[in-house]
């Protein structure tokens, strides 16, 4: 009777310590996925950051080039309005001229 127990006993701690065991490897496993599914989140993280930053930096220049092609346009539209406006000026005064020598001859 007392070496069934024994045996049984021996056993039931034989049995927690292969449980015991197998749950500790069951364990660490999860903690090595976890830390390389942490890794795997900072890189990506740091991935998407580097392309947020190129894309940021992409508008911007590519805003700065349009802002400066239309200040060039309406630079260039503004130099074209005022030598039409001279054009027009001198055009007026030489029929004004012309007008005054006419009355005057």
């Amino acid at each position: 009777m007392i070496i069934g127990l024994f045996i049984g006993l021996a056993v039931g701690v034989l049995a927690a310590i292969v449980i015991y065991w197998l749950m500790r490897r069951r364990i660490e496993r999860l903690i090595t996925a976890l830390q390389n599914n942490q890794r795997r989140i900072q890189q990506l993280e740091s991935e998407h950051e580097i392309r947020l930053r190129a894309a940021t930096d992409q508008l911007q220049a590519d805003y700065e080039q349009q802002l400066a092609d239309k200040i060039e346009f309406y630079q260039d539209n503004q130099i074209l309005q005022s030598e039409l406006a001279a054009l027009d000026f001198e055009t007026r005064l030489s029929v004004i001229e012309a007008a005054y020598s006419r009355e005057l001859t």
